[in-house]
């Protein structure tokens, strides 16, 4: 072979060969720049996502926030509300009339808390919701008893209780009212002639009798002085021998109530907007 052909086969063996090796290079250096846009992408992607996410996890949070005050504000109202209500004058009617629109306003608030969540306030929520209704029934069923009795408390306000013997006889009602069953107490509130019904229920019922006689005796001292009507004496009667507490103690442990189920919603309330780790609720 010519001296001449073996050198321009080497040559185009040389320029062959540094021909592959800058496409591989640039093969390589092609796949290096891919892996690091990719990188770049995911890193870009990764960050945006977190973003959203923290813009996201901050408008959850003051939306639930706002939900939250919004029923804080409307249950402290409608405690207001009772406490006047529960001193004022009025029949069933009016009481209905005082706590309709701010039940409502509390069932409406609740509704917000129900959207926003988490579980543990929104049954925080749920027992503030059943304790304001269950206020309500409760000042707009015995209510006119409440304010009756009231009236009594007023004759006596800074005489001792041995000068009161019709609460003292009110009182014990109520202790042998505990004495009778279920069963028996409702058929004393639905008949039409109490002490006649107690008289067939056996000795604890003659006790009933007894003493609910003795009531009505005391109290009729009060219709007659003008203090209250026949009308209150005998719910005031009725209510001392079915139920066993008085009103106002009932009142008491229903406004207690709801003092306490305000206190538990504002605790996880708070523990829920403090909380320093992102949920997914």
């Amino acid at each position: 072979m010519a001296p001449e052909l073996i050198t321009a086969i080497a040559t185009l063996a040389g320029v062959a060969l540094g021909i592959a090796g800058t496409l591989s290079a640039a093969r390589i250096q092609a796949k290096g720049s891919h892996a690091q846009a990719d990188a770049t992408y995911r890193a870009a992607q990764t960050t945006a996502t977190t973003q959203y996410a923290a813009t996201l996890e901050q408008q959850n949070r003051g939306a639930q926030r706002a939900a939250y005050v919004g029923l804080l504000a409307v249950t402290r109202d409608f405690v207001r509300r009772a406490e006047y209500t529960r001193s004022s004058e009025g029949d069933r009617d009016h009481l209905a009339h005082d706590l309709r629109e701010p039940l409502v306003q509390v069932e409406t608030a609740f509704a917000a808390v129900e959207l926003e969540g988490p579980e543990p306030v929104l049954a925080a929520a749920r027992e503030i919701a059943d304790a304001s209704f269950s206020f309500k029934q409760l000042l707009e069923h015995h209510g006119h008893v409440y304010r009756a009795t009231n009236k009594l408390w007023a004759r006596h306000f800074h005489s001792p209780l041995s000068e009161f013997p019709a609460i003292e006889s009110l009182d014990r009602l109520r202790s042998i009212n505990r004495d009778l069953s279920p069963r028996d107490r409702v058929h004393l509130l639905a008949s039409g002639d109490m002490p006649a019904r107690a008289g067939e229920m056996g000795e604890v019922g003659m006790r009933w009798r007894t003493e609910f006689l003795q009531a009505r005796s005391l109290l009729q001292v009060y219709v007659e002085e003008g203090i209250i009507t026949e009308v209150e004496r005998e719910a005031i009667l009725q209510h001392s021998g079915t139920w066993e507490h008085s009103v106002p103690d009932m009142l008491d442990a229903a406004q207690a109530k709801l003092d306490t189920v305000l206190v538990s919603f504002v605790r996880a309330a708070r523990m829920h907007l403090n909380a320093t780790v992102p949920r997914n609720d």
